[in-house]
């Protein structure tokens, strides 16, 4: 394993500080709802009312951390694009993985767009990064998957299970079908991909992912 492969891998696996950097926030917030609320209320910037369709109407929102989840988000995206641009050579190369590396890079950045354009700020610019991080990053996993499918069969069905997963929750958030309640749906959508990449992370600074 190259150096620069194992920075890669210290990269995805320092992408755990996603989960820090939420539980921090909430923390500060008691009052709320990890089923109800959507994970970006934690990065509106001021207080006041905010329109929350899970339970209906308006509710009172105040995250006296919103920085600490912003810069988290942003720190997410920025250390999942790392990542992949120095692990790049551990994949089989071809056209197809340069792809699959291209969408999960995509997803970084759309990390990136929700740390750095809050929910309350720009929400377009909020929107599009929400749908490059949640949705189109997992076409990025279905393809990896397949890719190694042949050498690593048991990551690959991992890969492919993560953007599965993550893609039925993201189509459902859409859809407005909160199965277990609205924030509870929007985390089967966002926290696998953070999971896969710190698993990846180490596994390959374990040596477990190899491709010849």
């Amino acid at each position: 394993m190259t150096g620069q492969i194992r920075l890669g891998a210290i990269f995805w696996l320092l992408t755990i500080e996603f989960f820090i950097a939420q539980f921090v926030a909430q923390a500060a917030w008691p009052a709320y709802s990890m089923v109800l609320d959507d994970i970006s209320l934690l990065g509106v910037t001021s207080c006041g009312s905010f329109i929350n369709p899970a339970p209906g109407g308006t509710e009172p929102v105040c995250s006296p951390l919103s920085l600490v989840f912003n810069a988290g988000m942003a720190l997410n995206g920025l250390l999942v694009v790392l990542g992949v641009w120095f692990t790049r050579t551990l994949w089989p190369q071809g056209k197809w993985t340069v792809a699959a590396l291209w969408l999960l890079a995509l997803g970084g950045d759309g990390s990136m767009l929700v740390g750095l354009f809050p929910l309350n700020v720009i929400l377009p610019l909020h929107m599009l990064g929400a749908v490059l991080s949640l949705g189109i990053a997992c076409f990025g996993f279905f393809l990896l998957g397949v890719i190694v499918w042949k050498q690593h069969r048991t990551f690959a069905l991992y890969t492919i299970a993560t953007g599965a997963i993550a893609l039925l929750g993201f189509v459902l958030y859409v859809a407005e079908i909160y199965l277990g309640g609205r924030g509870t749906i929007e985390r089967v959508a966002a926290w696998p991909h953070t999971i896969w990449y710190v698993v990846t992370g180490l596994l390959i600074l374990r040596g477990r992912l190899t491709f010849k």
